[in-house]
């Protein structure tokens, strides 16, 4: 998709730093990299790739095993969506399931999932919609620990706008800085037609938001919002998921090729993430620090006000029963169903290959 690369251009000639950064941030999440580039990664990958996965885990790996040494690769920069790795890491939660693991900063050049695909690293950060789009692109990955419940992506509005859902903005007359190639575009646009909205591109410009009270934008929730309210700027935000388009978000995936070699490996992954993101969901405090030694462009105040803000979406009464990360079939089924209406993918995969969740495993209690 050449929106992606427009995205990012049109970001670049931004000139404030914050809003630079949050608005790459946005497209980094919402897209998959064009057939053609995948067919390049795909043609390293030396696994098979073939078997489907099943919805249940590995059992545990023995007592004593050796350490694997594995990356995680993240799909932008070390921010509070990622705050549970960092903490795994810090606290030796990835040691204690016998892993190494290098968490690798991502960015708008950095295509995460397909390098998972092509197995160039053994594990990366990717949309749910990704995993859907990327399977009719040729690649094939398996969703092993979704971070977010649900979509992360929202409308920010200024405090005083007229507007009180989401369908009531969409229906109107109102400006909207939103890119056009966005799935979450093609769903509003589907689920509240006849609106008569002023469409114009959106290239992270804050400045351009805090000046102009009648316009609205796109936002990630854990950045612009934040952002605006540390200029002392109101805001309120409409989740694009009360529009029904709420997939997994902040997912961590592995080719098939590798989980089907790995599963002892990969159900240690997933012990360690739920770990860490306890951890980080008890006190987020020394992974912020960390974090914001690594990504300097966000504050640790800013992180502190994110982890915040992200609570919701990471922790609820799902994750409650099923361990936090847990994933469930209707989800998947709704997203697949969703991307096809809106004519993202033209062969529906099986969502139940698309993921890996085992209620009985420790994640789960």
């Amino acid at each position: 998709m050449t929106s992606l690369r427009a995205s990012f251009q049109v970001g670049l000639q931004v000139g404030l730093q914050v809003g630079l950064q949050v608005g790459l941030r946005v497209a980094a999440t919402a897209f998959a990299l064009p057939a053609l580039a995948l067919g390049g990664f795909l043609a390293g990958c030396d696994g098979n790739g073939s078997t489907s996965a099943s919805n249940s885990a590995a059992q545990a790996p023995p007592d004593a095993v050796a350490t694997v040494a594995v990356k995680l690769q993240l799909n932008w920069l070390p921010e509070p969506e990622f705050g549970g790795f960092y903490a795994a890491q810090l606290q030796g939660l990835f040691e204690k399931e016998g892993l190494a693991v290098e968490i690798v900063p991502g960015g708008p050049s950095i295509p995460a999932p397909q390098l998972a695909a092509s197995g160039k690293v053994e594990f990366a950060i990717v949309s749910g919609p990704q995993v859907v789009e990327l399977a009719e692109q040729g690649g094939d990955l398996v969703a092993l620990f979704a971070v977010y419940q649900g979509n992360p992506m929202g409308v920010m509005v200024h405090a005083d706008a007229p507007y009180e859902t989401l369908g009531q903005l969409w229906e109107s007359n109102a400006t909207v800085a939103m890119e056009q190639g966005l799935a979450e575009f093609a769903w509003l646009s589907k689920a509240y037609p006849g609106g008569k909205l002023r469409m114009v591109p959106w290239g992270g410009n804050l400045a351009q938001f805090a000046g102009d009270k009648s316009l609205a934008c796109q936002c990630f929730i854990t950045a612009e919002p934040v952002s605006m309210e540390l200029q002392g700027v109101k805001t309120r935000v409409f989740r694009i998921g009360e529009s029904g388009f709420d997939p997994y978000n902040a997912v961590v995936a592995t080719s098939r090729a590798y989980y089907e070699k790995n599963k002892a490996t990969c159900l240690a992954m997933v012990r360690a993430c739920a770990a860490g993101w306890r951890a980080y969901l008890d006190d987020a405090a020394p992974a912020n620090v960390a974090m914001s030694a690594l990504n300097p462009g966000m504050s640790k105040e800013a992180m502190d006000r994110a982890a915040v803000v992200q609570r919701s979406l990471i922790e609820n009464d799902e994750t409650k029963r099923v361990g936090l990360g847990g994933m469930r079939l209707p989800q998947w089924q709704t997203l697949v169903d969703q991307l096809a209406d809106i004519g993202r993918v033209k062969k529906k995969p099986d969502p139940a290959s698309l993921f890996v969740w085992d209620l009985t495993a420790d994640t789960a209690r």
